[in-house]
């Protein structure tokens, strides 16, 4: 029997190589995604609610591509030609945006950037089979994937503020291009040509056939927790300096202190899953999200803030390191099924969560939308507990 290899330093090359292809998918779409209601808003002058067309073009096609791309690779398609599909989405989406036209921005940006966002479901995918194959520690190759993503997230929107406030907004844009470039180059020298990442062969028994209920609590635990952690992060910076009064510089160290533990506890979630399940982790994150979101809602002082930014990151950490291993946990042999799933659910976190926190800042307050998100890891606990009896692979 094959040893399993339990730390980072045991991966091989391609491991590292397809962790590389990671950051920088998600680093062009990082140096996008979150520029573009500034975008839209602040430098083109558009109304708040247009931002709303923009957000649910990108969204379904995120979720629409990221369901086709999971269905497609479990058949045994071949990963590269779909990943090169997304790259020209990216492409394409940052070229059309350099025009500042709003119809072009809904109607190819977001739809390209929908496909850029799919991207990920193939790349976790490929990563789940090649982990299998050589026998890596699957909870800590999930792992560091997922920190690659939190390294792109922590570096490329501060760079893409600061190319804007160099070069002006149409370089924020081209400097996008400049990255898909480099990302199709790599996606071309990283992945074989014929790689694909079939269905996991199974027992006669172990066939799935019909609809995956515990696969679906799973991922509807992951919306919960991921709907949470959106409408905290969307609220917090107009909290931290309008409704509480800290200075202008607050919301950028507290998203300092939060990535930090973030990474963190992304490294050490695999350790502990040594010890405690997946599932278990996980409802210790929604209980500790809980604690963190009140935390955050009751803040006055900067120590206060950065007391609540850890335990934001410390929470998130847990839950980014092990939320992908627990859902693939209930795949049934159909991984890249499962990893769309997972990041659908964080699509679709997102989709209703911002509108969500617009509404309840107008009629109440940023502070009650951050405490409102204790409703969203509170329900994600309760649907870890109804996970309990269900057998994970």
């Amino acid at each position: 029997m094959l040893q399993k290899r339990a730390s980072p330093d045991a991966f091989d090359r391609q491991a590292y190589l397809i962790a590389l292809l990671v950051f920088l998918a998600g680093s062009t779409n990082a140096a996008v995604v979150p520029f573009i209601g500034f975008y839209i808003i602040q430098v083109l002058g558009h109304a708040p609610a247009t931002l709303g067309l923009y957000s649910v073009t990108a969204m379904v096609a995120s979720i629409v591509a990221s369901r086709i791309y999971g269905e497609r690779v479990d058949a045994g398609v071949r990963v590269r030609p779909l990943l090169l599909l997304s790259v020209l989405g990216a492409f394409v989406a940052a070229a059309a945006a350099t025009f500042g036209n709003l119809a072009l921005l809904v109607a190819i940006t977001a739809t390209g950037m929908g496909l850029s966002n799919a991207a990920s479901t193939l790349v976790f995918s490929y990563g789940r089979y090649h982990g299998r194959v050589k026998s890596l520690d699957t909870a800590s190759y999930n792992a560091f994937l997922r920190m690659m993503v939190s390294l792109a997230w922590m570096l490329l929107p501060a760079a893409a503020y600061l190319i804007v406030d160099l070069a002006g907004a149409k370089a924020v844009f081209i400097n996008a291009m400049l990255m898909a470039t480099i990302w199709g180059g790599l996606a071309l020298a990283i992945v074989p040509r014929g790689q694909t990442c079939p269905m996991e062969r199974r027992e006669e028994g172990q066939i799935d056939t019909g609809r995956n209920l515990p696969l679906l609590l799973a991922a509807t635990a992951s919306f919960c927790m991921s709907f949470a952690h959106s409408l905290c992060a969307s609220a917090l910076p107009v909290f931290l300096v309008r409704e509480v009064g800290l200075p202008d510089y607050a919301p950028g160290l507290s998203l300092s202190v939060k990535c930090a533990m973030e990474v963190l506890l992304i490294l050490l979630a695999p350790r502990i899953m040594r010890r405690v399940s997946a599932r278990i982790l996980l409802c210790i994150a929604a209980v500790m999200a809980i604690i963190a979101f009140n935390i955050i809602a009751s803040v006055e002082t900067l120590p206060a803030m950065i007391v609540g930014a850890a335990m934001e990151g410390a929470y998130y950490g847990l839950f980014a390191g092990t939320s992908l291993t627990f859902i693939q946990g209930f795949a049934r042999g159909r991984t890249a099924r499962a990893t769309a799933l997972y990041m659908n659910s964080i699509f679709l976190a997102a989709l209703f969560a911002v509108p969500l926190m617009g509404f309840v800042a107008q009629y109440a307050s940023f502070g009650i939308s951050i405490r409102l998100a204790s409703v969203g890891a509170g329900a994600g606990l309760l649907l870890l507990f109804l996970t309990r009896r269900q057998v994970s692979e």
